[in-house]
């Protein structure tokens, strides 16, 4: 490789500053700021289960790595280790800011040891009646085994002493199955309220009163297991036992992390630690008091509107009346729809899937399944038209990180319906959003089509900024089904006109309209790609779009997450940008300009090496002029936002982007897309 690379790990941390910023943002709501702590842990923690346990695998595999154009993993863990470290502090200090805040709010955390006298009753009965039958103690003894200890749970590490004689110690699990965070009755003006850690730390006395100890010291420690789930190619074994099995091997993963409370003293450390086989230093990180800090993304709010995000409304879909008796197909057959979510409503799909289910027309539906809703609409939709005689095929994708059991649970109550179900293809990952209905019209067979940016679930629906384009279009349609013919039969890749596909031709696709561009910047004519995507960390586009700058190719990039393009003096016709704000930027969109007659194309694939080689993806044009248009504008709001846009420079510094000329006004672009949306019906 020619240009330099940025590593995935250093870049996506980067990003996880880019929450941190939005917790510790006085502008920001106070509840949505609790909200942006534990996005920040959740994220942290699957980080380790994910991206740190694939850079000890590639320690472990010696030079290897070198082949695969990438920084030296071992340099890049001490750099994530020193990232980690420096952002703990400012996390810490974000943290006890907003609850400072909060507190003036009328709304404060306690510890067990700030229980007003008059409370003290019912921290007693709580802990008897709800938490006591979930508490089961573990005592730890120097000779004896320690049992196998769950993945991501928190412990309690507890010294129990008196005077005279040896301490005892034990560890308690923080019961999951419980709310981690409980309010106490409100007395006056200030709501109390307790980690459900503190109220058992309270209640220690209670728990270990068989033994004749006096003084009770608890400290927190959480491990983090690696997550990466193991296929063999034991063809003997079906796909569903290989990953039952790979998911009882995930809960007995190799650590990769274990967080513990600084104030543990170290022989209690040292003991748990032993017993738990992690005591190399590079997985050690001491903290604060409180573990697991992704619960906050269950704080109660206390019925406190005022201190979240005004609810926005639904913007009505243009091109489709609400309530609309005729239905979608009518609509659909008229002009192709694109639904922006969250701003539009994911109501749209479930109601044309629940039209077809009762439509006599319809002959089948297929959908590809990655992550979908805990009570999906979409597969309740799916099983009523397979139980109405419906020909329903559902592709389920079985290995979507930690939906894996989720998704072998909606396979089989498929099945129970009576819906066909294609449980993934072999060596590949099917990552592609697609509907397809087929529906008998004057005597032939007509394709309705939903191509997507993201998962068909309703739960994130209402907070991933996604698009769906619902197309007629006859073409497109040919192509949805055969790649649908293709998951039925996966010998021959299928042959498309429209859609691109990975990993057959995606990256082919690309680089030809990324040459088309260098050609006309050759030739003196302006040259421009737009590209929006969560990821941008494969080597070789890195690479590709670094030389086509240079060739005088102008760029502008909206990058959410992973960023390993660096950007120095040397790439001046390269901007780049990253948003983070009240919804999650999912979308991926590419323009190419084209000589002035730009074209559009959404996707669901990020530019990671597994998007274009071990993953089925689908990348599809916006034939309707309008709607390119509409996403032409959406990226312009969002080039323009001055609020919540951060420069990706080359030392990801995550400088909040400033207006451009004296006076000007902010923009926050989330803001300015809805406004759009609304000017349009």
């Amino acid at each position: 490789m020619n240009v330099p690379f940025r590593s995935k790990e250093t870049s996506w941390l980067s990003f996880n500053d880019r929450v941190l910023q939005e917790a510790a943002d006085p502008t920001v709501p106070l509840l949505e700021r609790v909200k942006f702590l534990g996005i920040y842990s959740n994220n942290l923690d699957e980080f380790f289960r994910v991206r740190v346990a694939t850079l000890n695998r590639l320690i472990s595999l010696g030079d290897k790595w070198k082949k695969l154009g990438i920084p030296d993993p071992k340099l890049t863990l001490r750099k994530v280790n020193k990232l980690v470290a420096l952002q703990a502090t400012e996390f810490n200090a974000t943290y006890d800011q907003v609850f400072a805040d909060l507190a003036k709010e009328g709304i404060r955390l306690i510890d067990q040891t700030q229980v007003p006298r008059g409370q003290s009753s019912f921290l007693k009965k709580y802990f008897r009646e709800t938490v006591s039958p979930h508490v089961h103690p573990i005592i730890l003894k120097s000779s004896a085994k320690l049992p196998q200890l769950a993945d991501m749970p928190m412990y309690l590490a507890v010294r129990l002493s008196k005077d005279t004689g040896r301490p005892m110690h034990a560890l308690i699990e923080i019961p999951q199955t419980l709310p981690r965070f409980i309010p106490l009755p409100k007395t006056g003006d200030t709501q109390l309220v307790m980690y459900l850690d503190d109220i058992i730390r309270f209640a220690l006395p209670e728990i270990f009163h068989t033994f004749s100890y006096d003084t009770f010291e608890s400290f927190a420690i959480k491990f983090t297991r690696d997550a990466e789930l193991a296929f063999d190619d034991d063809i003997t074994e079906s796909y569903f036992d290989q990953l039952s099995d790979s998911l009882k091997a995930r809960e007995v993963g190799l650590p990769v992390r274990a967080n513990y409370d600084s104030n543990t003293p170290k022989p209690l450390l040292n003991l748990v630690l032993r017993k738990l086989n992690l005591s190399a230093s590079e997985s050690l990180y001491g903290g604060a008091r409180y573990h697991n800090r992704r619960d906050l993304l269950s704080f109660p709010s206390f019925d406190r509107n005022d201190l979240k995000n005004e609810k926005s409304r639904v913007i009505p879909l243009k091109g489709f009346k609400k309530n609309s008796a005729k239905g979608l197909f009518p609509a659909m057959r008229k002009r192709d729809l694109l639904i922006h979510t969250p701003y539009h409503s994911f109501n749209h799909l479930i109601h044309l899937i629940q039209e077809a289910a009762i439509d006599p027309l319809v002959r089948s539906i297929r959908l590809t399944q990655y992550r979908i809703a805990k009570n999906s609409c979409v597969a309740r939709a799916l099983q009523s038209a397979a139980r109405n005689g419906k020909k329903v095929t559902v592709l389920v994708e079985p290995q979507a990180r930690f939906d894996e059991e989720a998704n072998i649970n909606w396979a089989e109550r498929y099945q129970d319906a009576g819906v066909n179900v294609t449980l993934g293809v072999q060596g590949l990952k099917v990552h592609a959003k697609l509907v397809l209905i087929e529906r008998a019209e004057s005597g032939a067979s007509r394709y309705y089509s939903v191509l997507g940016t993201g998962n068909f679930n309703e739960d994130t629906a209402s907070i991933f900024a996604d698009h769906m384009l619902f197309t007629y279009n006859q073409e497109l349609g040919k192509d949805v089904a055969a790649i649908f013919d293709f998951f039925q039969k996966p010998y021959h890749p299928p042959t498309l006109e429209l859609v691109n596909v990975a990993p057959w031709g995606l990256r082919t696709f690309i680089r030809a309209k990324v040459q088309r561009e260098i050609d006309l910047a050759k030739a003196g004519e302006h040259a421009e790609i737009c590209l929006k995507m969560n990821n941008f960390s494969d080597p070789e586009m890195v690479e590709l779009i670094s030389q086509a700058a240079k060739a005088g190719v102008q760029f502008r990039l909206i990058v959410r997450s992973m960023f390993s393009l660096i950007i120095d003096d040397k790439q001046p016709n390269i901007k780049a940008i990253s948003i983070v704000d009240k919804y999650l930027e999912h979308s991926r969109m590419m323009i190419f300009g084209n000589d002035g007659n730009p074209e559009v194309y959404l996707s669901s694939a990020d530019f990671l090496p597994r998007n274009f080689d071990t993953r089925i993806e689908a990348m599809f044009p916006v034939l309707d002029k309008k709607l390119s248009s509409q996403l032409i504008h959406y990226f312009e709001l969002q080039w323009s936002d001055n609020t919540k846009a951060r420069i990706l420079d080359e030392d990801l510094s995550n400088d909040q982007r400033q207006p451009g000329a004296p006076g000007s006004e902010p923009v926050r672009s989330q803001e300015e897309i809805q406004k759009y949306l609304r000017s349009l019906v």
